[in-house]
């Protein structure tokens, strides 16, 4: 057992490591409801919160922060469970003000999901990331998150340059009349 505890772990923790930049303005705040032991390791941008397993029953961790100005969210993320029934029991995602949004596959026992999310989140709104264990018994789930806050969308590329399709053959005809009314004066002065 403790074997897979540290083997999740160590695979969660390399996934955290990626690189990216921090919002440096950002003040995130960690907290469990109803007495649970979910706990982070790591801050921002990069953490993982682990869910609550002390048997308090419906329990949720949460890592929120309140935005002053609008920005878009891009996060990748990586979950694991280890309770021994389903990951069903421990749910895990973002929140956005209290609507919370479970990126989390319910499956069996030790069933890993990841992937990558952007957001919009608007000034003034609470955004943040939760595990809720529902009934904190089992084996915690983990959640892994790599965030970059700060790096807005790249700008669009200039558009290409038209070319004029009717410039060469415009130059054609030009050339044409020129040559016929040469021709013209040849024939009539000569």
């Amino acid at each position: 057992m403790h074997k897979t505890i540290r083997a999740a772990t160590l695979a969660l923790g390399a996934f955290a490591l990626a690189g990216f930049s921090a919002n440096a303005n950002a003040t995130w705040t960690f907290s469990n409801d109803s007495g649970g032991d979910g706990s982070i390791s790591g801050t921002y941008p990069m953490f993982t919160i682990t869910g609550a397993d002390n048997g308090v029953g419906d329990n949720t961790s949460f890592y929120l922060q309140t935005f002053t100005t609008s920005q878009v969210v891009t996060f990748t993320w990586q979950y694991a469970s280890l309770d021994t029934e389903s990951t069903a029991w421990d749910q895990a995602g973002f929140i956005y003000d209290s609507n919370e949004t479970q990126l989390s596959i319910n499956g069996p026992a030790f069933t890993p999901s990841n992937g990558t999310v952007t957001f919009i989140v608007q000034a003034n709104h609470t955004f943040g990331f939760y595990v809720h264990s529902t009934d904190s018994f089992g084996g915690a789930a983990m959640f892994a998150v790599n965030e970059d806050l700060a790096t807005p969308p790249p700008p669009p590329p200039p558009p290409p340059a038209i070319p004029e399709p009717q410039t060469p053959a415009l130059m054609l005809v030009g050339l044409a009349a020129l040559f016929a009314a040469a021709r013209r004066r040849a024939s009539k002065g000569g």
